[in-house]
């Protein structure tokens, strides 16, 4: 039997979630695929979020989830304080 179909997200321990995003996210996975949502934080940072599909999908969500993720979470690495006095 084929298993349900999951995202494995890699994050990198410095990004943060947007909660509405977030759980927007969860919710196109579950209605659309049948499918769960996992964060892993990592400190071998990518530089961003890195799937990792996981499981039996029915089709290829490609550009459509990774839309949902880019939306998800975020880094305010470019933000530089340094200068600030």
């Amino acid at each position: 039997m084929p298993s349900r179909p999951g995202l494995l997200l890699y994050l990198p321990a410095d990004w943060d979630a947007d909660p509405p995003a977030l759980a927007e996210l969860r919710r196109h996975l579950s209605d659309e695929y049948g499918a769960t949502l996992e964060i892993c934080s990592t400190c071998d940072s990518p530089r961003g979020p890195a799937p990792l599909y996981t499981g039996a999908w029915r089709s290829w969500p490609g550009d459509e989830v990774r839309l949902f993720i880019q939306a998800a979470f975020f880094s305010l690495d470019w933000l530089e304080m340094e200068d600030v006095e």
